[in-house]
């Protein structure tokens, strides 16, 4: 009775497709997983196919992560059982990946200043169909020996500080949380810890930053991620106790890469965490229902 709440597929910067992240979660013993596609919610559909074409006792949660920018950082927002057809919805992804494409031909503009010849073409010949991300284009890097691996190339060229960074525009993490409770879901702050890694000097710390976005509806924190070790996570369960909050967590993972296999299901976590989301989102669902009236 255990679930991964945070997955990647081919559908955005993942390596398993759909498919092959069911038949993996399946293997390792999984009650549920949620498909958390940035800025994209195709995947799940195709691994709900799967699932019922070949009769697996696994279900796959509508999940996403949302990718927005807040002072300069970025805050990534997790949205678990939306409904995609709500009126706003597909536009508003529409925009994210409008997004990704300028930022990207930014990055190549930038690299390519900086004497990397690397082409927008094969970023996309990385990406495929998938949401275009960084991590496609750290792989045409690694692909043009650029850089030894994708860890590299993302400290080299594609973090903060560096030369040829690109900041992201488009939705705050405010605005997502607004658009996943309209669409009936329920929202999770993804990875508070990088968060707390990213956030810029100033007015507003990292536990500032939670607290508005709680005030805004937030209604869960990713307690469980494999870059928060156990007393950060202790630390964001009490201030999921502290704020009435839900707990979130999973593996974030994007498939076997070089040297590293899979990690799904080596984070995860109760099945009583799906049932309270659930149960959350009965209760947002009808605030979903209003707001989509009242706009």
């Amino acid at each position: 009775m255990k679930a991964d709440l945070h997955l990647h597929t081919t559908a955005s910067d993942g390596r398993f497709t759909p498919a092959e992240l069911v038949e993996a979660a399946c293997l390792v013993g999984l009650k549920a997983i949620a498909i958390t596609d940035h800025d994209e919610t195709c995947g799940v559909e195709a691994a709900r196919a799967v699932v019922a074409e070949r009769g697996y006792r696994l279900e796959v949660l509508m999940g996403i992560e949302i990718n927005t920018v807040w002072q300069d950082a970025e805050v990534h927002v997790l949205g678990y059982f939306m409904d995609p057809a709500t009126p706003g919805w597909q536009e508003a992804m529409q925009r994210q990946q409008g997004e990704r494409m300028r930022r990207m031909t930014r990055f190549v503009a930038a690299l390519q200043a900086f004497g990397v010849p690397v082409t927008l073409e094969a970023v996309q010949a990385e990406a495929g169909a998938g949401s275009l991300g960084r991590p496609h284009l750290a792989r045409a890097l690694v692909a043009m020996g650029v850089a030894g691996s994708e860890q590299s190339a993302f400290e080299r060229f594609l973090t903060p500080g560096t030369p040829t960074y690109v900041p992201r525009e488009g939705l705050t993490p405010f605005e997502a949380i607004a658009l996943i409770r309209k669409a009936g879901g329920v929202s999770s702050l993804a990875h508070p810890k990088n968060v707390s890694l990213t956030a810029p000097t100033g007015p507003e710390d990292p536990t500032s930053l939670i607290e508005r976005l709680v005030e805004a509806g937030l209604d869960a924190l990713e307690i469980v991620h494999p870059s928060q070790p156990p007393m950060l996570r202790d630390y964001y369960a009490g201030m999921v106790a502290y704020y009435g909050l839900l707990s979130t967590g999973g593996t974030d993972d994007h498939g076997p890469r070089l040297g590293r296999p899979a990690r799904i299901g080596s984070e995860a976590v109760d099945y009583a965490w799906v049932e309270a989301l659930r149960e959350r989102r009965a209760v947002v669902g009808g605030f979903g229902s209003l707001a989509r009236k009242l706009l």
